[in-house]
């Protein structure tokens, strides 16, 4: 593999693969190592203008950067850029119909495989059918290594780590805004929006791929946490607190059930919550996703939130990508509140016989979502390459918070914009 690149960046002309660019130039050297990178798409053109308006704006020429010419629908073609590639970032959605290939492409090329993807069908069906395979490759495939999965996943896994005894449960609350206040403005990229869609109209079939990929059950933990499906004002964050039907919760499932059965670790039970700080944007919520959940699972109704972002988001979504004030001044935060148990347990399945005794409120914060899932996505697929030792050495098909939690991932997310912090420590009883 001495002759690929080190890095291959697919879907380059994209919003989010534009956002990467200059995170690949910027992180080309990294502790003393120089990194190759190049650009993939259908259209030279297109990506030659890409290169040469991203290198105006950094001040920096990338004329020279490699372009490969590749259209997802030709397996060839995908096959020849996975072979110029030790790790290949994807941002060519929505996943559920362009995701497939590349992964394919990359196992059979026995490049590594990451991408910006929050589609649970769309990754939990790239574990069951292709996991055996990457793992004979010896290929990491890691799905979901952007926003907001990366610092929901990892944010789990940086609690756990700070958490002296056995953590049993972590809520997460997710809480997005502009400035001092969350607005119905345009702030999410239409191909977002089409990943969205696609969540939603394969909901169904997403039942029926957790039924064979999660055949074995893990064992019930007491206490067991309660589900909550009502709306409710949590006690670390204001606002109103709602069921969050997003990627976190399944790759949070997949990255403790990796912990239970490859590192016999006590799973962290876990539920996703997005904050709403009024009222009103609540009941916009429940109208977006009722309508979104009805009429995705038809294709005329998917069709028709295709064709009509605007009605259908309450404004969030329009077919031109949001303004670069509006993405660079979106803030996030997710706080996450834990229990657990000061004490550790011999082995990973004894119960115990007390209530939790120990909380923990931690919290994951940062600016401009697209910069932090390019950033996330290009020090995912360093780690790829510089700490394979710290990763898993079965490779295969994997989720973030199980793939890197072992590397220096949070240290250098932390040092590029995002801030992960404990905010209490406090004895229950």
């Amino acid at each position: 593999m001495d002759d690929r690149l080190d890095f291959v960046l697919f879907g380059a002309t994209g919003f989010t693969g534009i956002h990467c660019i200059p995170y690949l130039h910027k992180f080309s050297k990294f502790q003393g190592r120089t990194f190759t990178w190049g650009v993939a798409g259908r259209s030279e053109s297109k990506l030659k203008q890409v290169l040469k308006k991203v290198g105006k704006d950094i001040g920096v020429a990338l004329d020279h950067i490699p372009i490969i010419i590749v259209d997802v629908s030709c397996e060839d073609e995908l096959l020849r850029m996975a072979r110029r590639a030790k790790v290949v970032l994807n941002c060519c959605g929505p996943f559920h119909y362009l995701g497939e290939p590349v992964v394919k492409a990359c196992i059979a090329a026995a490049a590594h495989y990451t991408d910006v993807s929050a589609e649970p069908y769309f990754m939990e069906k790239i574990q069951l059918e292709y996991d055996d395979a990457a793992k004979k490759k010896g290929v990491y495939v890691v799905t979901g290594s952007g926003f907001d999965c990366i610092p929901s996943d990892m944010g789990i896994v940086f609690l756990q780590q700070q958490f002296e005894g056995t953590l049993n449960s972590v809520t997460t609350y997710l809480k997005v805004y502009m400035g001092n206040d969350f607005k119905l403005m345009p702030i999410v990229n239409y191909t977002t929006w089409a990943s969205v869609i696609c969540v939603m109209g394969y909901w169904n079939k997403l039942k029926e791929v957790r039924r064979e990929l999660f055949s074995k059950k893990t064992p019930i933990y007491e206490p067991k946490m309660k589900w909550r499906t009502c709306p409710h004002k949590p006690s670390v964050v204001d606002g109103w607190a709602v069921p969050f039907p997003s990627a976190d919760r399944s790759i949070a499932h997949r990255t403790q059930r990796h912990f239970y059965q490859v590192d016999n670790k006590r799973p962290i039970q876990t539920d996703i919550f997005l904050v709403m700080p009024h009222f009103l944007l609540l009941m916009v919520f429940y109208i977006v996703i009722g309508l979104l959940r009805f009429f995705c699972t038809f294709d005329f109704g998917r069709n028709m939130f295709l064709k009509y972002p605007r009605i259908f988001s309450a404004g969030l979504v329009t077919t031109e990508p949001p303004s670069k004030e509006i993405v660079e001044n979106t803030c996030f935060e997710i706080t996450l509140d834990g229990e657990g148990w000061k004490t550790k347990l011999p082995k990973k399945d004894d119960q115990y016989a007390t209530p939790c005794d120990r909380r923990i409120v931690g919290r994951v914060s940062g600016k401009d979502a697209y910069a932090t899932t390019s950033v996330a996505l290009v020090l995912s697929a360093i780690m790829m390459i510089m700490e394979a030792d710290k990763m898993p050495s079965s490779c295969g098909v994997i989720p973030p918070g199980a793939a890197f939690a072992k590397t220096s991932l949070i240290k250098h997310l932390m040092e590029n914009g995002l801030n992960f912090e404990i905010l209490s420590r406090k004895d229950l009883v």
